[in-house]
């Protein structure tokens, strides 16, 4: 079972990205394997979200300094080597603090971010015209790795 779990807020503009993405994959009826779960904005609550998964995908706003809408792939490993002090997310704060203690446990499974590069992480609802246009691309990618990966 691939678990693709959508992280953010939707009420802070482009921080919803992950739960609009996990909202579009349902709707696009996601192939056998695939399950759409959203995770609200992240923290030790994720680390049970994880049970019983044989692979997780995250999605989320990712704050990378590049143009909005890009896109990144970020495997565990890397994850876990980001510096604290640098949240990527606008609740990254509570995300990687759960992976690190998840991964001292030994609680995860195989596990991806797929990030987007935000343009407007403020109090509003909706996608930014750009992180809206890579919306596509995002879910694309995320459908083709996951297919790859099974």
């Amino acid at each position: 079972m691939f678990r693709v779990i959508g992280i953010g807020n939707p009420l802070m503009g482009d921080d919803g990205l992950g739960i609009v993405a996990v909202e579009c994959l349902r709707q696009m009826e996601p192939p056998p394997g695939v399950e759409a779960i959203d995770g609200g904005t992240g923290g030790l609550t994720l680390l049970e979200l994880f049970e019983g998964a044989q692979r997780v995908i995250l999605v989320d706003a990712v704050d990378m300094g590049k143009a909005p809408g890009t896109v990144v792939r970020l495997a565990l490993p890397d994850l876990l080597s980001v510096d604290p002090a640098l949240p990527l997310s606008w609740h990254a704060a509570g995300v990687l603090p759960a992976l690190r203690l998840g991964h001292e446990l030994s609680l995860l499974p195989p596990l991806w971010l797929f990030g987007m590069q935000p343009s407007r992480i403020a109090p509003g609802i909706g996608l930014s015209p750009a992180v809206a246009a890579a919306l596509p691309e995002l879910l694309a990618t995320l459908l083709a790795f996951s297919k790859s990966a099974q």
